[in-house]
């Protein structure tokens, strides 16, 4: 499986603090405690005594797990969800994204903590803002089909979404286990709210530039286009997304020198242009390189 930049970065964060959680700090003690470093981290519970809060910890709890299994499933589901995610929306997006899920998924439990719905207890783990990326997933992938365990049968992404948000609801409510299952929430309605917030800006951006033409690559197609085969989140088990070839009409007057070369210099730049779709999201073009992709489409269109 291919990782992108961020989700590899993150990874890696999450490995190092486990190692240091688990096995180098505590073979150091401070005041008697090995699990210093552990608690150091972890988001305490705001306001109640015997508990410590601190402003960093909003940050690092997200880098703490509870054990190794703790650990690999979150590790999982951000390979599986997050490589598709970071391709749509770019390095950058998916990094704020990312952090922003997992602080506000905080500031919930933290809420409901104070609002006496939970106990308070220390949060550690990347559940909160997984939770944002699976909800980012089914935002831009809705129709992609899931084996999930133990479901005997493949479910489509944004079901297997809306049951997740059933089940965490539920158990958190029942409070029958120590899981955020309320940050879990919590990251999936924050990153609701960022990405209605993505669409309206890109739908704006959109009429304002009178571009069109090129859906594949916009917050809009709803990930119609990766049920047809053409999608990052295949190219992330290793198969390259097909790069798109200009088709155009050869005029009598050019000869086949001039028409080769012009045909590979459209198709070097449209190549360029795709690949800073894939690093930085559609949104980061320039006009000109939109306007380059529309009258690309509208030949192909033409071609059909």
């Amino acid at each position: 499986m291919r990782m992108t930049p961020a989700v590899k970065v993150i990874l890696i964060l999450n490995v190092v603090f486990y190692i240091l959680t688990y096995w180098i700090t505590p073979l150091f003690s401070l005041n008697g405690h090995t699990d210093w470093f552990l608690k150091f981290n972890s988001l305490h519970p705001f306001g109640f005594p015997g508990f410590i809060f601190m402003p960093h910890q909003y940050l690092t709890y997200m880098f703490m797990h509870g054990g190794w299994w703790h650990l690999f499933f979150n590790m999982w589901s951000l390979m599986i969800f997050g490589n598709a995610v970071e391709q749509q929306v770019g390095t950058k997006r998916f990094v704020f994204y990312y952090l922003v899920c997992g602080v506000g998924s905080a500031l919930i439990h933290q809420a409901c903590e104070m609002l006496g719905i939970i106990s308070p207890s220390y949060l550690v783990g990347a559940s909160g803002a997984v939770y944002g990326i699976m909800a980012a997933a089914a935002f831009y992938f809705p129709n992609v089909k899931l084996f999930v365990i133990p479901i005997p049968f493949p479910i489509k992404l944004k079901y297997l979404v809306g049951v997740f948000m059933v089940i965490e609801m539920v158990m958190g409510f029942l409070a029958v286990d120590r899981v955020g299952h309320f940050a879990h929430l919590g990251g999936i309605l924050v990153g609701a709210i960022i990405l209605a917030i993505w669409h309206l800006m890109e739908k704006k951006k959109k009429t304002t530039s009178g571009f069109r033409g090129w859906d594949n690559y916009s917050s809009h197609s709803q990930g119609d286009h990766y049920e047809k085969g053409e999608s990052s989140w295949k190219s992330m088990f290793g198969k390259k997304t097909p790069k798109m070839r200009v088709v155009e009409t050869r005029e009598t007057n050019h000869s086949d020198h001039q028409y080769n070369e012009q045909k590979r210099r459209n198709n070097d730049e449209i190549d360029r242009i795709l690949d800073k779709i894939r690093k930085n999201g559609y949104q980061n073009l320039t006009d000109s390189e939109k306007a380059t992709l529309f009258d690309a489409s509208k030949k192909m269109r033409g071609e059909e």
